[in-house]
């Protein structure tokens, strides 16, 4: 746990940068955590948190080690005596003198544990003694408390619940984040005088041309973590009244620009099965609308997605008729996430190297803040032409003019929303550089980037599955026609602003054969004793049914996991009737079919062990297994001691699918053929598989060509998950054919795929030199 991240976003106010936070695309693997809140009062007194200047001059001037030697034993010293003081101020219960101390010394170690938990005595405490206020106005209406007291234990709940969420203490952290709601809702309620009392407040509290409308945000963020929060330990009890909340809440209360409030991150409006399609782009457009804000730019496209805007023109380009390019088309990837540690590095490792060099030059640069050695970002150095680490200290519009000096044509964005925002900045500077250049060429000048070429093209790709929402910023995304059906026979296009190039097979690219091998490389199984082997390591008996769901728990909605656990009563029961003659029960039932899930917490466990026992007996309890996350290589052998994966509906499996189809694990996926862009906020609907995060395990598994385990209804999936278990010929018969050709498949021909991203990039550049005003979308074929 980072700690120094956890207290800069304890301490109570409401201040956000959760649209910075790096989300894990799949916590199958270990991965680094994020940020979410910034402490209000770090913020103001910043004198008092940061450590003294004199601790870091002692060595500069000619000083010796010996006067750093002291100056580290005399912090050391400071800090053990605030910490004295702050745990005398919390016996006295004096919150807030104890909250200044602790803030002076988290100054000096962001580190520290114990800081940590004397901050949450400390907000603990606060909240309790703001409690005894609020329960007595409750009992007596003429003592409410002022609106700076309500703001205080908002925010003191807030930060208490970002300490819980950090040390996955859901439940308490979703009682903080509830509280803090209803209390809030219950003194503007009475204040607004919209009731006599304190009492339960309406459903929907509309605070629009109120004088409390500034509280409608810190709100709808609240009610936005409260679902996060219970979605990541799978506490479902209020599931679906929260989603319709927290849908209602963004869809009815707009920025003065007429954009969504940014409150919810894009990368969960893409999750979260409450957020239709058209809500969720309207929320990628209002943080590219933020970004063309950071340079002072308006945002020249409508905020409401363009529902009758004219069909982009298509053209077919074939990557085997492609010209040969009389220059060099210069190519530019851009990323923080080029490390060893995340997952679009090992996807991208042994891309590059298949550029044809001899027609593209290859530019990578990377935003990384520390430099990183792990052989995935050496192999990506080795296959480009350039290296670079850009400097975090330089602006966006530095960072854009110091790529432009490498006179780029396209500027390929593997990052989106799913990083820091710096990122959508750095890509809005060309409309800011644009609009410069504009003015001084209209004036007889230099352009300002000393360049007489056309400003990059620019495109989004690989991490933000969805659209990015402004044409403005990103010329183009890419994609494929079964994530993005073409025609927009399905009503989706409509939903993109940006021109699409349209691959021929799977536009998820991966490097699987050429990093993991083949059998009896070391990471994939290579036989049946070996197996059995590593499924006794995990509790399985050597001839169980394992059903095996290793994506993230927050990914798992209510619907499906009932769908999964009816599919496996049956075939349970179906197992049992088979072996009724047996006598051993012990091993008959150890062997029965299981569910293996990957355990987010002991609460989640918990949640889940619980709905199963209250709805489905006590008996199907010990179907469940849960495992831990593991690193890649252990996660990546383990998946072989399962026999079909169960994909996630709402946010489909990405690289965790391309890890289960390339070791030969059949990947059960939901693709629904009535597509009806609407949230589902109610048990009655099932998932809508519009979004395009939900239709990327159906792409995966064409590209794979083992189109047989994609079901457009959720009973079929179920019908299919029984089917498994009792027609084992057929089962048999899907499986050998998957491993048989996997990996001769589209989905894992990397260089393949490269090539067909090439024969867009030629048609592109073209474009671009053209006279058009307008991109048109490009369909790619490889025939």
């Amino acid at each position: 746990m980072m700690i120094c991240l956890s207290l800069f976003r304890c301490v109570g106010a409401f201040v956000v940068a959760a649209a910075d936070t790096r989300l894990a695309k799949d916590a199958s693997v270990k991965s680094r955590r994020g940020s979410s809140f910034v402490h209000p009062s770090l913020r103001r007194n910043l004198a008092i948190i940061r450590p003294s200047s004199s601790l870091f001059d002692t060595r500069g001037g000619g000083s010796d080690d010996n006067s750093y030697i002291s100056a580290e034993s005399s912090s050391n010293k400071q800090l053990e005596s605030l910490l004295d003081k702050a745990q005398q101020h919390l016996r006295e219960k004096d919150a807030d003198q104890a909250f200044v101390t602790l803030a002076q010394a988290y100054g000096i170690d962001p580190t520290s544990t114990t800081i940590a938990a004397l901050f949450e005595s400390c907000l603990s405490l606060k909240v309790e003694l703001a409690e005894e206020l609020y329960s007595t106005w409750k009992n007596d209406a003429g003592n409410a408390p002022s609106e700076g007291e309500l703001t205080n234990l908002f925010q003191d709940r807030m930060g208490l619940s970002s300490l819980f969420i950090d040390k996955e203490k859901y439940d308490e952290a979703g009682i903080q984040l509830r509280k803090a709601i209803e209390e809030a809702q219950h003194w503007l309620t009475y204040t607004l005088q919209l009731s006599d009392t304190p009492s339960t407040p309406p459903a929907q509290l509309d605070l629009t041309n109120t004088q409390f409308a500034h509280w409608q945000p810190s709100i709808d963020r609240a009610q936005y973590l409260l679902y996060r929060t219970n979605a990541a330990c799978c506490q479902w009890e209020t599931y679906f009244q929260d989603g319709r909340q927290l849908s209602h809440s963004l869809s009815h209360n707009l920025s003065p620009s007429g954009h969504v409030q940014r409150i919810l991150h894009p990368f969960d409006a893409l999750k979260f099965p409450c957020i239709s399609l058209e809500l969720a782009s309207k929320i990628a457009q209002s943080y590219a609308a933020r970004a063309l804000e950071s340079h002072r730019l308006v945002d020249a496209e409508e905020s409401n997605v363009k529902q009758h805007r004219p069909r982009r023109p298509t053209v077919t380009v074939n990557r085997k008729e492609m010209p040969k390019q009389q220059q060099k088309i210069r190519i530019a990837y851009i990323s923080p996430d080029f490390t060893s540690r995340h997952p679009l590095a090992f996807l991208m490792q042994h891309v590059f190297r298949y550029h044809d060099k001899s027609q593209f030059s290859v530019n990578i640069y990377s935003l990384s803040s520390k430099v990183d050695d792990g052989p995935e970002v050496q192999a990506i150095q080795e296959s480009c032409d350039q290296f670079t680490y850009l400097s975090p200290e330089m602006s966006p519009m530095e960072l854009y003019q110091r790529m432009v000096q490498d006179e780029l044509d396209i500027i390929v964005d593997l990052c989106g929303y799913a990083g820091t925002s710096i990122i959508a900045e750095i890509m809005a500077s060309r409309c800011l550089l644009q609009q410069v250049n504009d003015n001084i060429s209209s004036a007889g000048g230099n352009r300002a980037d000393g360049s007489t070429r056309c400003l990059p093209i620019h495109v989004s790709y690989m991490g933000f599955p969805g659209s990015i929402g402004s044409s403005q910023i990103w010329d183009y995304s890419i994609f494929d026609q079964v994530v993005i059906p073409p025609g927009d026979e399905y009503g989706i296009r409509k939903y993109y602003n940006e021109a699409l190039v349209y691959m021929p097979h799977c536009y998820f690219v991966n490097s699987h054969k050429t990093v993991l091998g083949a059998e009896g490389d070391g990471t994939i199984l290579a036989n049946e004793e070996e197996r059995i082997q590593l499924r006794s390591k995990y509790g399985i008996h050597p001839t169980a049914f394992v059903y095996c769901c290793h994506s993230r728990p927050d990914k798992i909605d209510p619907s499906t996991f009932r769908s999964w656990i009816r599919a496996l009563s049956v075939a349970r029961s179906e197992y049992f009737a088979k072996h009724s003659d047996e006598r051993d029960l012990s091993s008959l039932e150890s062997g029965a079919p299981i569910l293996w899930l990957l355990r987010s917490g002991k609460e989640m466990e918990q949640n889940l062990r619980q709905l199963v026992r209250r709805e489905f007996g006590e008996t199907m309890e010990d179907a469940l297994l849960f495992a831990d996350v593991a690193e890649r290589n252990e996660h990546l052998r383990r998946l072989g001691c399962a026999d079909v994966f169960l994909d996630t509906p709402a946010y489909n499996a990405h690289t965790l699918g391309c890890d289960a189809l390339y070791i030969g694990l059949p990947m059960i996926s939901l693709l629904s053929s009535e597509i009806q862009p609407t949230s589902i906020c109610d048990e009655q609907s099932t998932i809508a598989t519009d979004k395009l995060a939900s239709r990327v395990g159906a792409s995966l598994l064409r590209a794979a060509e083992i189109e047989d385990f994609v079901y457009p209804t959720m009973s079929e999936y179920e019908d299919a998950m029984v089917k498994c278990v009792i027609n084992n010929e057929w089962f048999k018969s899907i499986r050998e054919r998957l491993r048989s050709s996997v990996r001769v498949s589209p989905l894992f021909d990397t260089e393949r795929w490269v090539q067909n991203l090439e024969a867009s990039f030629i048609k592109m550049k073209s474009i671009n030199e053209g006279e058009d005003n307008e991109f048109p979308d490009i369909v790619v074929s490889d025939h």
